[in-house]
């Protein structure tokens, strides 16, 4: 997800880039004999830069969420997915650079063939150990909280990041229940 390239857009009245449109977005799920599938970011324009991440990126025109899914993962980790389930939702905001995207998502029942880094100028693909990863500070924080939300079986995801000022600090918020106000886990971390 790459919000710096927002920035050079003219600030509001407010002194914020006003949103331009929503994105929509997929990510993965796929788990294989104990791991799950994540990439690497390598550009350090992206908030996610070096950290590992859920497969995934931005919707094309007249593709389904399901055919997304399959395209990204095919071209992020070389791995085929299928059977398909949505298990969640997560809007990310960036009020200060304008970003507002509606990431669906995915987790895959059945993963094929082998990991492989296909587009090593952009991410590389890897294998994470799912046990002990809610230690692992190679995953962002909000990421660890929603695979845990997830893996415990929680139910469905409706989750939000929200990139505050002046420092960038990440926030996300689990929704539980009809509204953030009866009963949403909160948790903040910095993101560098």
């Amino acid at each position: 997800m790459m919000l710096d390239s927002l920035e050079n857009r003219s600030l509001d009245k407010r002194g914020t880039h006003p949103m331009s449109s929503v994105r929509v977005q997929v990510s993965c799920i796929a788990m294989r004999d104990g791991k799950i599938a994540m990439i690497k970011k390598l550009n350090p324009a992206y908030k996610t830069y070096g950290l590992f991440i859920p497969p995934g990126g931005h919707v094309e025109p007249t593709e389904t969420i399901e055919q997304a899914c399959v395209r990204e993962m095919r071209e992020e980790t070389g791995l085929e997915v299928s059977s398909l389930e949505m298990i969640g939702v997560i809007t990310f905001l960036n009020n200060i650079i304008g970003y507002h995207s509606v990431c669906f998502l995915l987790i895959a029942h059945e993963v094929n063939g082998a990991l492989s880094t296909t587009e090593p100028e952009k991410q590389t693909a890897h294998w994470i150990e799912l046990d002990g990863i809610d230690g692992n500070v190679t995953v962002p924080g909000y990421h660890r909280d929603f695979l845990d939300h997830i893996l415990n079986r929680r139910g469905f995801l409706n989750a939000r990041v929200e990139w505050l000022p002046p420092d960038d600090r990440a926030k996300w918020t689990i929704v539980e229940g009809t509204s953030v106000e009866s009963g949403a886990a909160e948790a903040y971390v910095q993101v560098k």
